[in-house]
């Protein structure tokens, strides 16, 4: 008899303790979850800690026989960024929006908060941009679809908006420019990125962002300087222009001498032939015609006076030395 006394004991017992298992085998359905938890205090001593406003709307479904209570939590926040822990089978700490973990690596149990479905993120220390950002709500991480990143980049000093600067993330070979008001805006899976801020003239700023849902991020770039090698430009001038007349031109004796001369004499009046606007009048004779005009309408001055013929031998040989001429004049008209 006392054998069939502790049997039935056991058997009616609402809550079952397996391996630290906690099992409810009463009937809860339609139960919202806050009476579902007061009906629990109740029968099993299962204490829940939460807030209404997490579990409002929240209801159980049909009872289908007795269940594991982590199974059933486990159903019933799924999809709803609700969270539970228990350090002990009686006490239920519901959390919202991200899970607690506890370290069993070491001999005191030390509660760690972790991102949801096991995303842990990584310390700043560990990353290798200089700058972290975070947007949105870390249980919104494996929602589907994409979301955009956008703001403005500006001049530290300036304030001024940066144009044309480059927004690019290697990992997903993705990028975009700034436009002239320093705008961007880039379409982004969620997760963990590496974006790099570039502009010519400007230090590259790399910023590692854990994104989960559209938002602005405002970034401003210094300025950096470029030291060059002295660069040094020379140039000749061979006439120096000191006149403002009209059809002037100097001419200068030593460029005619290394041009290539008749019977190795240089002769100054055939030399004239080479300006513009001078034509000769034909083979074997000296005469030439300027602008147009006739060869009888031409003035040679040698040192003020007339030199009405300037040729010899049928225009063979000048009469003019250019050996004591240092310079001459062409008066064009």
């Amino acid at each position: 008899m006392r054998r069939l006394v502790l049997f039935l004991f056991f058997f009616h017992c609402t809550v079952l303790f397996a391996q630290n298992e906690v099992k409810i085998s009463w009937d809860y359905s339609g139960l919202t979850f806050k009476e579902f938890a007061e009906k629990a205090e109740i029968n099993d001593s299962i204490n829940f800690f939460f807030r209404d406003e997490w579990v409002k709307g929240l209801k159980l479904g049909l009872y289908d026989g007795p269940v594991l209570l982590s199974d059933l939590l486990d159903s019933l926040f799924k999809g709803d960024s609700l969270f539970y822990f228990s350090d002990d089978p009686r006490y239920i700490y519901i959390t919202k929006s991200f899970a607690i973990k506890v370290n069993k690596k070491t001999e005191k149990e030390v509660k760690t908060y972790l991102k949801p479905t096991d995303y842990e993120l990584e310390t700043v220390s560990q990353q290798s941009g200089n700058i972290f950002f975070q947007i949105g709500d870390p249980a919104e991480k494996n929602r589907p679809g994409y979301v955009t990143l956008s703001g403005y980049i500006t001049d530290r000093e300036t304030r001024e908006p940066v144009p044309g600067a480059t927004v690019y993330i290697e990992k997903i070979s993705r990028g975009t420019l700034s436009n002239r008001y320093g705008y961007y805006s880039l379409i982004l899976p969620r997760g963990l990125h590496q974006i790099r801020f570039s502009f010519i003239g400007m230090k590259d700023k790399t910023v590692n962002a854990n994104i989960y849902r559209s938002g602005e991020m405002n970034i401003d770039m210094s300025s950096t300087l470029i030291p060059l090698r002295e660069t040094v430009i020379t140039a000749e001038r061979n006439v120096v222009l000191q006149r403002t007349e009209v059809g002037v031109e100097k001419i200068d004796i030593s460029t005619f001498k290394m041009m290539p001369t008749a019977m190795g004499e240089t002769d100054i009046i055939k030399s004239i032939l080479l300006v513009t606007g001078v034509q000769t009048i034909g083979e074997g004779s000296m005469g030439f015609n300027v602008r147009g005009g006739s060869a009888d309408q031409n003035l040679i001055l040698l040192y003020g006076a007339p030199v009405y013929n300037s040729s010899h031998f049928f225009g063979f040989f000048s009469s003019v030395n250019s050996d004591i001429i240092k310079e001459a004049t062409l008066y064009k008209g």
